[in-house]
């Protein structure tokens, strides 16, 4: 197994967590723990999805959140996949979504697209946090996060222990 880099100061690592083209963003109780550089992208099955849901979930209040930059679009983020178990909190799951948002941010990116298949993250909440829908034509449920006119600020409240 590769070792994996891992940062815990957004402000001071900035420029390493910019450089991580597949991660992981880990929050606990509402803060970030910290975001893992992956050497290899893991794409998620339905049967991992299944497995998870039914005997592999997250103990306590935890997420998170598995992203990459797509080969030849160094300016998107993909939104691969949302870890969580039953005592994550809502602070949590937003704390992880403003984190990305952070990274999208030190990247200099132009959008976070996701294929959302969990009918537990309504249509109504993507929007509340920023996200459209995208490619309606396609089969599945397709958002984007543009950041055409800036970034949201980071709350300071979700950084460190």
């Amino acid at each position: 197994m590769f070792p994996r880099n891992r940062f815990t100061d957004i402000q001071s690592q900035s420029t390493s967590i910019a450089a991580i083209t597949r991660g992981r963003i880990i929050m606990r109780a509402g803060r970030l723990v910290a975001i893992e550089q992956h050497w290899l992208r893991s794409p998620v099955s339905v049967a991992q999805i299944w497995w998870e849901s039914n005997h592999g979930r997250l103990r306590g209040d935890e997420c998170l959140l598995d992203y990459h930059i797509p080969r030849g679009l160094p300016s998107f983020i993909t939104l691969d996949y949302i870890r969580s178990g039953s005592e994550t909190q809502y602070k949590t799951f937003i704390g992880a979504c403003h984190i990305l948002n952070e990274v999208a941010r030190l990247r200099r990116a132009d959008a976070i697209v996701a294929h959302v298949t969990n009918v537990r993250i309504s249509d109504r909440l993507l929007q509340r946090l920023g996200w459209q829908r995208h490619l309606e034509h396609w089969k599945g449920r397709h958002y984007i996060r543009r950041f055409y006119d800036g970034y949201p600020t980071l709350p300071n409240s979700y950084c460190g222990a």
